[in-house]
């Protein structure tokens, strides 16, 4: 887990939040800010992207349960 503890931390962690958003943007998607706090979780160790992924996934099938 990474622990935040200082300002070049969260400049670290803001570096990688706009990296991620301007490869989203080059892919041709806009992030939402569910992906920005997705990424922020990530990124401070909050979760794992196994589980942010997994929750999305989640998200999308309550969102269009087909049963």
């Amino acid at each position: 887990m990474i622990v935040v503890t200082k300002a070049a931390s969260q400049a670290w962690i803001a570096r990688r939040q706009a990296a991620i958003e301007a490869g989203q943007r080059t892919a041709g998607e806009e992030p939402t800010a569910a992906d920005r706090e997705a990424a922020r979780r990530v990124l401070t160790g909050e979760a794992t992207a196994e589980q942010t992924i997994a929750e999305g996934l989640a998200e999308l099938e309550a969102e269009h349960d087909t049963r």
